[in-house]
C-alpha cells in the first residue's frame, strides 16, 4: 500500500467535458471512471459552467478531477496569517453596539405639507435621526434622496406628492456613525393639497 500511496502511477487527474448534463455535479462529488474494464473513482475538484447563450439552452460543463494522490484535499498549515484572512476582533477592539431599530416610531399628525413624527426613543448624544426616500445610503453624505436628520425625538418630515415613501434610522455620535440595523417605513397616500 505505502509503495502504491508514493507511485507516480497511482495518481490519477484530467478533467471531462459535457454539455448540458442531466444531473448536478459539484465539487466534493465522487464520479465512477471505467475504461477497459478497470474502475477508479476520482473526487471532483472543480465544476466550470459555461453558458453558450443558445435557444434551446446549451450549457458546457467542465468537470476537473483527481484522486487524493494526485491533489490532496487535505489543509495546508503555515506559521504565518495570510494578508487577506478576516480575523476576529478582539473585545478592545470590537465595534460599538448599533442603535436600536425605530419600532416604537408613530405619525402623530398628517397634514397636506408635512409629517409630525415621534421616534419613541431619545436619540444617543451626538446622535440623531436619518430621513431618506430610499432604504440605502444611510450614512454622513449627501445625497438627493436624504430628506433630513433630526437631533430630537419628535420631528417633521415636508411632503411633496400624493404617494411617498419615508426610510428612518438612528444614529450615533460615532466617526464615522453607527445606524440602526433596520428601517422604520413611512407610507403615504394621501392628497397633499
Amino acid at each position: 500500500m505505502l509503495a502504491l500511496a508514493t507511485s507516480r502511477a497511482a495518481a490519477q487527474s484530467g478533467a471531462y467535458t459535457a454539455v448540458n448534463p442531466q444531473q448536478g455535479i459539484w465539487p466534493g462529488d465522487v464520479l465512477a471512471l471505467t475504461a477497459g474494464g478497470q474502475s477508479l473513482n476520482v473526487i471532483v475538484r472543480t465544476v466550470t459552467l459555461t453558458d453558450g447563450h443558445a435557444e434551446p439552452e446549451l450549457t458546457t460543463c467542465r468537470i476537473a478531477f483527481a484522486n487524493d494522490w494526485a491533489e490532496s484535499l487535505g489543509i495546508t498549515l503555515s506559521e504565518s496569517v495570510a494578508a487577506d484572512a478576516e480575523l476576529p476582533e478582539s473585545a478592545a477592539s470590537a465595534p460599538l453596539a448599533a442603535p436600536v431599530s425605530l419600532s416604537g416610531l408613530t405619525v402623530v399628525n398628517v397634514t397636506a405639507t408635512e409629517i409630525q413624527v415621534d421616534a419613541g426613543v431619545d436619540p444617543p448624544a451626538g446622535g440623531g435621526f436619518e430621513v431618506r426616500r430610499a432604504d440605502a445610503n444611510f450614512g454622513p453624505r449627501p445625497g438627493a434622496d436624504l430628506v433630513l436628520r433630526s437631533p430630537v425625538r419628535a420631528f417633521t418630515i415636508p411632503r411633496a406628492s400624493f404617494h411617498e415613501a419615508f426610510y428612518i434610522r438612528q444614529y450615533d455620535a460615532a466617526t464615522p456613525p453607527l445606524y440602526s440595523r433596520r428601517s422604520a417605513a413611512i407610507l403615504t397616500n394621501n392628497p397633499t393639497a
